[in-house]
This record gives structure tokens, sequence and C-alpha cells, in this order.
């Protein structure tokens, strides 16, 4: 056999052998609670399958650094040559949409807060679980345990992320009115805004605050600010009770609770529809999952000597 004929079958079967099923692009980085929740749970219900996986570090890189970020991701998926593209939350998918368009690679995403047809062209190829804050049930939630509520803060970064919740959860509406209740979205693009809006809560009529999307705060000098910092003051320093949508934010000296969104459940969600995959060749629906867990801390909770409806208490995860 020509020697160069062997040297080229020689390499193709190599590249076959070290490809991998699933290329897993995540958004954010590993030691990101949400980023480990859905990991947990995708790589619990995922079938026998080769996986590589990139972390994009988006929530703490600049945003000038995104498309080179992009490039050596998609580098990466070119060399992989994947059987299925995995993609988590919005800052990956709408990096990379355009590139998975015209590589017309089968994909699953997981954990998006926008539309996803603002990032990718939806068709059978396309699929995955979208992601979506519980507002209306929170304040329904709020309104059992704190009867004479009537106005709630709700506070977010001002990242791209924030917007899309705002978008697809919040009705693009940045004040609402659900059942007599007052809701207002404020977006804070630094720590030294979101501590200024803590602190005037109580005095601006505010009954509640609900923190939400806030993994992107920087100090004055652009360093990024952790989720525990964040959470940590805005417990210490807040004169309203405190509550939250993802269950990271809740725990002694964070969040008294709250209605919260399962990162397990979208990773759960993202590996099953893999697993039809793989099975059928097929992709199912995009879907999302419904499902929200009642979380809180009995330390915040006699904190600020508050007591749950039986309703509620019943059907609660209690951390300490």
């Amino acid at each position: 056999m020509n020697k160069t004929i062997l040297t080229l079958l020689l390499s193709a079967l190599s590249t076959e052998v070290m490809a991998s099923d699933i290329v897993f692009v995540h958004s954010y980085h590993l030691d990101y609670p949400w980023v480990k929740e859905y990991r947990d749970g995708f790589l619990a219900t995922i079938k026998s399958n080769s996986i590589r996986e990139y972390h994009m570090d988006t929530k703490r890189k600049k945003l000038e650094e995104f498309d080179k970020i992009a490039d050596e991701t998609w580098q990466l998926i070119s060399e992989e040559q994947p059987k299925l593209l995995v993609i988590a939350d919005d800052n990956a998918l709408k990096l990379l949409g355009s590139k998975i368009n015209h590589a017309n690679i089968p994909v699953i995403f997981l954990g998006i807060n926008a539309n996803p047809r603002h990032y990718i062209k939806l068709n059978k190829k396309v699929s995955g679980a979208l992601e979506r804050p519980l507002l209306k049930r929170s304040v329904m939630m709020l309104k059992s345990i704190l009867p004479d509520i009537s106005k709630i803060k709700v506070l977010m970064d001002s990242n791209p992320t924030s917007y899309a919740i705002l978008e697809t959860s919040f009705d693009d509406k940045f004040n609402q009115n659900i059942a007599g209740t007052q809701i207002d979205i404020k977006l804070q693009k630094n720590f030294v805004d979101w501590k200024v809006s803590v602190t005037e809560s109580k005095d601006q009529q505010y009954d509640a605050i609900i923190v939400a999307n806030y993994a992107a705060l920087s100090d004055k000098s652009g360093n990024n600010i952790s989720l525990d910092e964040v959470s940590e003051w805005t417990s210490q320093n807040s004169t309203v009770p405190m509550f939250a949508f993802w269950s990271y934010s809740i725990g002694k000296g964070k969040a008294i609770g709250g209605l919260t969104i399962s990162g397990t459940q979208q990773g759960i969600e993202a590996a099953n529809k893999a697993n039809q995959f793989f099975a059928t060749g097929t992709l199912p629906s995009i879907s999302t999952p419904s499902r929200g867990q009642f979380v809180f801390s009995e330390y915040e909770l006699n904190r600020w000597d508050i007591k749950l409806p039986s309703n509620i208490d019943n059907k609660s995860i209690l951390l300490d």
C-alpha cells in the first residue's frame, strides 16, 4: 500500500477514535454553583457516551474577550467533530449560534433565558430546555408567607442574561402588578449601585427583595464580585426580608428562601433529550421544566421571625 495513503488512513482512524460523541460547552466556569447543579444532573442521567467539556468562563471574563473565546471554542468543536453539541446558558448559544447554523450540527441547549430564536435557527436538529424564573408563583408564595406584603423589589445585574430574563420571564416589564402586589425590576451596573439599591429599599416602601441574577456584578475597577460576597452582604445589610430564585443564594447568612429553579432538573432534561437522540437519531421538542422547589434556610427564617404556612413547609427543603 502506498505509504502516503496508509498514513492518511491511520490519521483518520486516530481522529475517529479520539473524537467525542458529545462536546459540552458551558457559558460559565466549573465552580459556579449553577454549573455544578446542571452538570451533576446531566452526568448522572446521560448514558454511556464520550464527552468533551469546555468552559467559556464568560461570567468572569470581559466582554471584549468574548469573540476570541467563541473562536477558541469553535476550534475545539471543529477538531472534535462531535455527533452532538450540548450548549449551556445564553452566552454560549449567543456566541456560537450562527456558527452552529452554518455547520448544521445537532444541538441541545439548556438554561436558556431568552427566546432561543434570538441566537439560533430552530429546526429538527435543535432541541433544549428553557430556564424561566417563576415570578408569579414566587409572588403568590410570598403573599402566603407575608400576608401584608404589597411591594417587592427584584434585583439583578445588568448583563445580557438579566435582560433575557426580563424579556421572557418578566414580560419585558420593569414594573407590574401581580395579585395586588407591586413588582419593580431593578438592574444594577455594579456592586456599588447594588448596595445603594439594597439599603434604600425600606425607605422606598418595599416589603421584600428577591435577588435574581447577580453573577456579573463588579467593583469600581471592573473586578468580578463573587456570588457569596454579594448574597452575604445583601443579607447582612438589607432591612427587609431577602428571598431568591436560585438555591445557591439561600442559606445561613444569605437569602431566607424561595421557589427555586432547579439546575439539576435542567441537566436531567438535557441528558434525556441526548439519550433519545443517540437511541433514535431524532431530537425531541424544546421544553420548559415547570417544577420549582421550595428551599428555605431555618436560620434565616428564625432570624426574621418568619413561620412557613403548612402548605409550603410540608413541600420545602430546609437548609441550616
